[in-house]
């Protein structure tokens, strides 16, 4: 007998067997599923649902560089807050890795950092230059919301999405 009618039968043997216990394994998978089903009711019944949005949704174009219009946001109405401009990662952690993107727009409160902005690109915001960035700022209790470039990011949706984590 060879190699591959041992597999065979092998196979075969496997295949009878499940066949013996198909209603078995329906009804644990079944059980499986309403549990699973059950689980992710409850916790969607403990989420605070957010409000509805006042503004419209970004609208999705080819990328364009918003620091300068981010920059005219933030200076208009942010005058409450410090903000500093590409802050280096390593300001914020100094061991940090030195690929760590910047961050665009920081933002202080009573010489403390609160919020960081940063503007990705849609297919690198799972970089690990970003996450690193990320990963700081988690650390640091530091508030970490991204826009993307390729994004209208209308004004009125820029400045209440940074309100809102203020």
């Amino acid at each position: 007998m060879g190699l591959f009618d041992a597999l065979k039968k092998n196979l075969d043997d496997l295949t009878k067997e499940v066949e013996k216990h198909k209603d078995d394994i329906r009804k644990g998978l079944e059980q499986f599923a309403a549990q699973q089903n059950n689980s992710s009711a409850q916790k969607t019944e403990e989420r605070v649902q957010p409000e509805p949005v006042s503004y419209p949704a970004p609208v999705r174009k080819e990328f364009v560089d918003q620091f300068p219009k981010f920059d005219d946001i933030i200076s208009r109405n942010f005058a409450d807050y410090e903000v500093r401009r590409n802050v280096p990662a390593s300001e914020l952690m100094s061991d940090c890795h030195p690929a760590c993107t910047p961050v665009q727009f920081m933002f202080y409160k009573d010489g403390k950092p609160v919020l960081a902005v940063v503007l990705v690109k849609e297919n690198n915001y799972r970089g690990m230059n970003v996450l690193g960035t990320k990963r700081i700022c988690d650390a640091k209790n530091i508030t970490y919301i991204r826009f993307y470039h390729e994004y209208e990011n209308d004004e009125a949706y820029v400045v209440e999405r940074i309100r809102k984590y203020l």
